[in-house]
């Protein structure tokens, strides 16, 4: 079944962590429960958060998909200071959104992440070599950078279009929080000012665009990751610590 469009985080600090364990898989599988994680910026957790992510999720590795200006200018958080979980900064940038309409602008940017060079390969490797203890990966809202490469993660794990597609739906209903918490913080407040509306949203077609182009030009999330040098060891890898009989 499709995850519910709400999902409510744990967390008093961030608003769209959530894991991904429980997912229905092709061939009578499913994600395992505890291992994969998605969230918005960890820069404003709690002492409260921090315990929670230590202690019952026994949290070892972090993914941070935000440019290199973000991470210096906003910081890592609370969780920086503990030395006993690891950190990967792995920037995914995006195209330059100027001169496209309103509804254009999330499709172009979401498939500037499948092109030559863009860091989601490198991400989904990391995801594979730490998947066997729990992780968590995200970016500044937890939508765009962090919700393609879960996408790209789920496509691997063989998890159906629509309960992907209800994930990156997922989001919506914590983007009003977000949006607020973001007008308190200079940089992204800046950036929603110079944006339209649109690009805050979690907005199916320019999402479902995205999937469709792995499956027209790569014939597959496993096509593009060989294409952009994802080994299928790494694939399997992926599988084998993610994957348990439903």
């Amino acid at each position: 079944m499709p995850l519910p469009l709400s999902r409510p985080s744990p967390l008093d600090g961030a608003f769209n962590f959530r894991d991904l364990g429980g997912l229905p898989a092709a061939g009578g599988y499913r994600i395992r429960h505890g291992r994969l994680h998605r969230s918005d910026t960890l820069q404003a957790l709690s002492a409260a958060d921090v315990g929670y992510l230590r202690q019952a999720v026994g949290l070892r590795t972090v993914i941070d998909l935000r440019l290199a200006p973000e991470v210096a200018e906003e910081g890592r958080g609370p969780l920086g200071r503990h030395g006993d979980i690891r950190y990967f900064n792995l920037p995914l940038g995006m195209a330059s959104a100027e001169g496209l309409a309103p509804d254009e602008i999330l499709t172009a940017l979401y498939l500037s992440c499948l092109a030559p060079g863009s860091a989601l390969p490198r991400a989904l490797e990391r995801v594979a070599e730490h998947a066997d203890e729990p992780l968590v990966f995200h970016c500044a809202a937890g939508k765009d950078r962090t919700g393609l490469l879960a996408a790209v993660i789920l496509r691997l794990l063989r998890v159906g279009e629509a309960e992907i597609l209800a994930d990156y739906q997922a989001t919506a209903a914590n983007m009003p929080r977000i949006i607020e918490r973001f007008g308190g913080w200079p940089r992204y407040r800046d950036h929603i000012a110079s944006m339209p509306a649109a690009v805050y949203a979690a907005d199916a077609p320019s999402f479902l665009r995205f999937l469709a182009a792995l499956d027209e030009t790569y014939g597959g999330a496993e096509g593009w990751a060989r294409a952009n040098g994802v080994a299928d060891e790494t694939v399997a890898r992926l599988r084998a610590a993610l994957l348990e009989p439903a």
